[in-house]
């Protein structure tokens, strides 16, 4: 969910360094040239991920533009969101946030509440407060950035799709599904317009599919299915749906131990990939009490499935598992 982006921090590295230069007589000529090599420096390690090397690299420069412009200049909005880039990467979450907090703050004190730059440190955020389980604030980060973009994007800019997507991935998760719905829908019909038909369409696809499932509406869900079937057997894959009825034998999970003592029960669903003879290569849970998904994970791994054809040719399956734990 957190992923590095080694393009990105180099056209941020960039930025910062051109907007540094533009205002140098404000600074020691030295310091904003030694922030210059700096960067690139930076940049270079961190597309070679050698993100320990990178970091004291990183923290340097933002002091060496403090010092040339103060604490809160917005120039050093790119160097803060490139540390708390290199913080993801190192797995520093916490580091991560206070980056992309100050970053954010930066912006909007110089910027305003609705410029566009305001957008990356939001869904940074966001991604992080969705990696902490602390779903009301991913939304809101990404409710807020989705509303920038919307406002000054072009309609089938795909930065509206993705944020979109995350933001109905925070009411997913948040148990509201039916909030989900209307964002799932918008990500889909902006790479329609943009006639994007990538692996990143096939995972909203995917996701929409397993909200449509949960609020039973079969109609939506047939027309879903149907589109990552279209989508899904171009690359050797075909989307099956709920797969419960397809398995030759479908082995039920033990109920631990330990869910059991803490009464946990409910709905899990196990997202899996069958490939041409029938045996699952793949299993993750999407949903569920997480006391129960490694057993619902490890039942999905054992069971078999009916080998399916496309064009009388053998072709991987995926799809979910749905297993329902009652406590008693």
């Amino acid at each position: 969910m957190l992923r590095a982006r080694p393009i990105l921090i180099v056209l941020l590295l960039c930025f910062a360094v051109k907007a540094v230069a533009a205002q140098a007589s404000k600074g020691s000529e030295a310091q904003l040239t030694e922030a210059r090599e700096l960067n690139a420096k930076v940049a270079q390690l961190y597309n070679e991920r050698k993100y320990e090397e990178a970091l004291p690299l990183a923290q340097h420069v933002i002091e060496l533009v403090t010092t040339s412009f103060g604490p809160t200049d917005s120039h050093l909005i790119a160097p803060l969101i490139n540390l708390g880039d290199l913080y993801v990467a190192m797995s520093r979450f916490d580091n991560a946030k206070s980056s992309f907090e100050r970053a954010l703050e930066i912006a909007e004190k110089n910027l305003g509440p609705q410029d566009i730059a305001l957008t990356r440190p939001l869904d940074e955020l966001g991604q992080l407060a969705l990696r902490a389980a602390e779903y009301q604030k991913s939304i809101d980060y990404f409710v807020r950035s989705l509303a920038i973009k919307q406002k000054l994007l072009k309609p089938t800019d795909l930065e509206i799709a993705r944020t979109a997507f995350w933001a109905a991935e925070s009411y997913r998760l948040n148990r509201a599904p039916s909030d989900a719905e209307p964002f799932y829908e918008q990500a889909i019909n902006v790479y329609d317009a943009a006639g994007k038909k990538d692996k990143d369409l096939v995972e909203v696809l995917r996701k929409y599919l397993i909200v449509l499932t949960l609020e039973k509406s079969t109609d939506k869900a047939a027309l879903i299915q149907q589109r990552l079937a279209d989508l899904s057997a171009v690359g050797g894959i075909i989307e099956g749906g709920v797969l419960n009825g397809k398995a030759v034998k479908l082995v039920q999970p033990e109920y631990p131990v330990i869910a059991r003592g803490a009464h946990a029960s409910g709905q899990v669903r196990v997202q899996v990939l069958i490939d041409e003879t029938g045996k699952v290569i793949s299993a993750t849970a999407v949903s569920g009490h997480p006391l129960l998904q490694s057993a619902a994970i490890a039942a999905a791994r054992e069971s078999k499935f009916t080998p399916t054809l496309l064009s009388g040719a053998p072709i991987k399956v995926s799809g979910v598992i749905i297993y329902n734990f009652v406590a008693y």
